[in-house]
């Protein structure tokens, strides 16, 4: 470090053997403390002169440089020459005035040159630098809207922000501030730059946690972290209600109740879009008579509802299937799905489950699927959920891939259903055994594959384990599921169905079943498969253990079996006549569903009389039904028409025949909204 003042400037001319003493020793003391910097000045020298400064010796010292240079009648310029060639700056400053000056006087660097007014993208990093040169060096100081910054940054040069946000934007300054020979200070300011934020749609950056097993009376706070500019609004939701004046990221609750228990997210709007967050559950513990109370609740109803203790030990107030199978990807499409759900929904419905099978659902409509299972479900209910399709696996989470998925996109976390949340959405109405079996991939993405899930994968945290659960996996952790086979069904769905074929087999015995199954019978193609299970339950129960009977007929009962009916609809049977040639032709019109089992999915046969070959040409509307496959069976008179995405359906729809052997005949088929269509799964509560 120099010592200030400082003595004043010798003259260039002068010989460096008449140098002050003081000077003399700070340029001593510098050159022998930075790294024997007196070896930097001989090759400088001998570029010019070669051999006629210092020889290289292991023991020189800058003492020694000096009364080499001094028998060469070396003058101050020139040592101040080769000081400043090495970038020598401290010690030159002994020998040279030289002040700060800005090079650039436009402060602004990001990447490259910008003008004094910049656009920057919300969440990027961005380098504001000006170009400064002189010695000493000098020390900087960032302000923003002429407020100094305290960031470890903010004395740098460059200026660095990691990610660029609201609270970024304004208008930059540096000041500059270099110690003068005096001692004195001196400093000078860039001109401003201007950072403007461009406008996008929120973004989630920090999700809300699950906050578990909170005792009655404790504060509880549930944060968000959301971005976006303009700058969002928010509002935060119960159980997809809005909650009264929470409207900031942060949703704080003081003493906690009961009531407060439950699914909270949260909602960010500007002018570019919104967003929501992931649902968080908050648990708030019941004292022993409060849950014994109400255990006998349900949905829209009050606690005087008694009927719902079950006089049997191993019997279940209701039993619920929800089966979901996802096939028609834009791309990895997959073969066996469709018929691994109706193999699964046939063997549930002899076990007297009521099931809902659907095929080729969206995020949101997997999501409102769950809410529409939660609606039937009594206090003590057997219910079994099943997936088929694509996924993926991370720290404990099973993320299903919805058909609405880009596969080869950089998809986020956010556009993937976490199976956890469907898990804990059921466990809020208190199932006596929840069985969850998930037949799809178990794979990690790599980062060289997707950046941005595997970045996010990283800070997911793992839920609670949860009670009365049993799960089975078609695969292991970071391991695929095959769907090959020689049989019409999968791997998994081929073995499951030989576990279930005992009508006494205990659930457990049944999923050990499965993998001695495996074990014994597996391709060679698929030998890398294997199933793993979980439970947690505490009593030896079977997916045939019977309904309570005291429960049949029950107010509630009554209620959850007519929703459920509701949802199983379908249009009268009609019919039409066609008058053409002469001749009268009746189309018989009957329905069912798609394979006899997708509540969203309708099937609609034909059958002709009057004419030996009718060849009908559909078209159906509103245009987002899906029009799956038209199949002529021209032997029997008889078209099978299949519609599938039903639970998008938010007006009546209808199908208009053509026929084709006679061009100008129409018939037109009301169909209404069948089926699932009245769950309005599609329908997004924001």
């Amino acid at each position: 470090m120099l010592k200030f003042p400082l003595p004043p400037i010798p003259d260039p001319s002068q010989p460096i053997e008449r140098l002050s003493s003081g000077i003399h020793q700070q340029i001593s003391a510098w050159l022998d403390r930075e790294g024997r910097s007196w070896e930097l000045l001989d090759m400088a020298m001998q570029t010019v002169n070669p051999g006629s400064f210092v020889a290289h010796q292991v023991d020189c010292t800058s003492a020694q440089l000096f009364s080499k240079l001094s028998r060469f009648k070396c003058e101050v310029g020139i040592l101040a020459y080769f000081l400043e060639k090495c970038q020598m700056y401290e010690p030159l400053y002994l020998l040279k005035d030289r002040g700060i000056y800005i090079v650039s006087h436009v402060p602004v660097e990001i990447k490259n040159n910008l003008p004094q007014e910049t656009i920057v993208t919300i969440n990027t990093r961005v380098e504001l630098g000006c170009e400064v040169s002189g010695f000493p060096k000098p020390s900087f100081q960032w302000f923003l809207n002429d407020v100094p910054l305290m960031s470890d940054s903010a004395i740098l040069n460059p200026l660095v922000i990691p990610n660029f946000r609201n609270s970024d934007a304004g208008f930059y300054k540096c000041e500059i501030t270099q110690q003068c020979r005096d001692g004195s200070f001196q400093t000078i300011s860039t001109g401003s730059s201007k950072m403007t934020l461009e406008n996008c749609a929120p973004f989630v950056v920090i999700e809300p946690q699950d906050l578990l097993s909170v005792d009655p009376g404790d504060s509880i706070e549930l944060n968000c972290l959301i971005e976006g500019h303009p700058v969002p609004r928010f509002q935060w939701y119960k159980n997809d209600y809005p909650i009264s004046n929470e409207v900031t990221p942060i949703l704080k609750i003081n003493y906690t109740a009961p009531q407060h228990s439950g699914r909270y997210r949260c909602l960010a709007t500007n002018s570019e879009g919104k967003t929501l967050t992931r649902e968080a559950f908050v648990e708030i513990k019941l004292p022993a008579s409060t849950s014994d109370r109400l255990r006998s609740t349900f949905t829209g109803y009050h606690t005087q509802h008694t009927d719902l203790v079950l006089s049997c030990d191993h019997a279940a107030s209701m039993k619920q299937a929800l089966l979901i199978g996802n096939w028609t990807y834009d791309t990895h499409g997959l073969s066996k799905v469709r018929a691994d759900v109706k193999t699964l929904h046939d063997i549930l419905y002899k076990m007297d489950f009521e099931v809902i099978s659907l095929c080729n659902l969206g995020k949101v409509e997997i999501l409102h699927a769950a809410d529409r299972l939660c609606e039937l479900l009594l206090p003590d209910a057997y219910v079994v959920v099943y997936f088929a399709g694509h996924g993926i696996h991370y720290s404990g989470h099973d993320y299903l891939m919805p058909v609405d998925l880009n596969m080869n996109s950089d998809y986020s976390i956010r556009d993937l259903v976490d199976g956890n949340e469907i898990i804990a959405r059921i466990q809020q109405r208190n199932p006596k055994l929840l069985v969850v079996l998930l037949d799809m991939c178990r794979t990690i993405p790599q980062q060289g594959i997707n950046l941005r899930i595997a970045d996010e994968l990283q800070r997911q945290i793992p839920r609670d384990s949860r009670s009365n659960l049993v799960m089975a996996w078609a695969t292991a952790e970071n391991s695929f599921a095959f769907e090959m086979g020689y049989e019409e069904n999968g791997i998994f769905m081929t073995y499951l169905k030989k576990s279930m074929e005992n009508r006494n087999i205990l659930l457990t015995d049944m999923l050990e079943r499965l993998k001695q199954h495996f074990k014994k019978e597996i391709p060679i193609e698929a030998k890398d498969q294997m199933p793993i299970t979980s439970s947690s339950l505490a009593e030896p129960l079977s997916l045939y253990d019977p309904v309570d009977g005291s429960l049949i007929g029950g107010s509630l009962w009554n209620d959850c079996q007519m929703l459920a009916r509701s949802w199983k609809e379908l249009p009268q049977k009609q019919i039409a006549t066609v008058q053409a040639n002469g001749c009268t032709i009746i189309i018989y019109i009957q329905f069912g569903m798609m394979d006899d089992c997708f509540s969203n999915g309708l099937r609609i046969e034909l059958t002709t009389e009057g004419y030996d070959t009718i060849t009908f040409q559909p078209s159906i509307h509103p245009p987002i039904l899906g029009l799956l496959e038209v199949k002529h069976q021209l032997d029997l008179k008889k078209c099978t028409i299949t519609l599938q995405r039903l639970q998008a359906l938010v007006e009546d729809a209808s199908l208009l025949l053509r026929i084709a052997e006679f061009p100008t005949e129409r018939i037109l088929v009301h169909l209404g909204q069948p089926l699932i269509s009245v769950a309005r799964l599609s329908t997004n509560y924001f």
